[in-house]
């Protein structure tokens, strides 16, 4: 069982938890509604046009947007790729608390929505100390970036507004840091 030093732990690992659901997968009714009710959302998207904005957005076929950290943070000099120098860093980082993705796990490791679950995760085991690590030299690098791009592609207000919320949300867990 989790223990949480505050109530705000608990609150900022259940919207790292929600914000990795919402880019893993076509989101059900059931979390389109729940989203809606806890950010007070008040688009008039339906869930069909919400689902096809998802696969237009991260999965394609077509001009998408990948989730994943390797294709916008990498070196100068190399290429944006899948698999990248920033997979092995996260993958590295999961590693170096003891977490390792279970290969039945349908997920690359810089996946947006990995990390966010990592985040949560190191929320809920009280890694202070590597969750600010892991944000600063991780997330903070690509998805304020990657929501921007998000937005400015969303066909649907519902994606904008999410875009918008997670760019946000890690923005301001990072002015909780510093």
């Amino acid at each position: 069982m989790t223990s949480y030093e505050n109530d705000n732990d608990m609150e900022r690992s259940n919207l790292y938890k929600l914000f990795a659901a919402l880019f893993a997968d076509e989101p059900s009714g059931e979390l389109i509604d729940q989203v809606r009710e806890i950010f007070h959302l008040q688009t008039q998207d339906t869930a069909e046009e919400i689902v096809f904005d998802f696969t237009a957005l991260f999965l394609g076929p077509g001009k998408h947007l990948p989730p994943y950290e390797s294709v916008y943070n990498y070196p100068i000099g190399e290429i944006s790729r899948l698999w990248g120098r920033a997979t092995e860093e996260v993958q590295a980082f999961y590693l170096s608390v003891g977490l390792a993705i279970d290969e039945e796990v349908n997920l690359i490791p810089d996946h947006l929505s990995a990390e966010l679950l990592f985040m949560a995760w190191l929320i809920d085991n009280g890694l202070e100390e590597q969750e600010e690590r892991f944000l600063v030299e991780h997330l903070l690098k690509w998805v304020p970036e990657y929501c921007d791009q998000v937005r400015s592609r969303a066909q649907t207000g519902f994606y904008r507004d999410v875009a918008d919320l997670l760019k946000e949300f890690i923005l301001s867990e990072y002015e909780e840091i510093s």
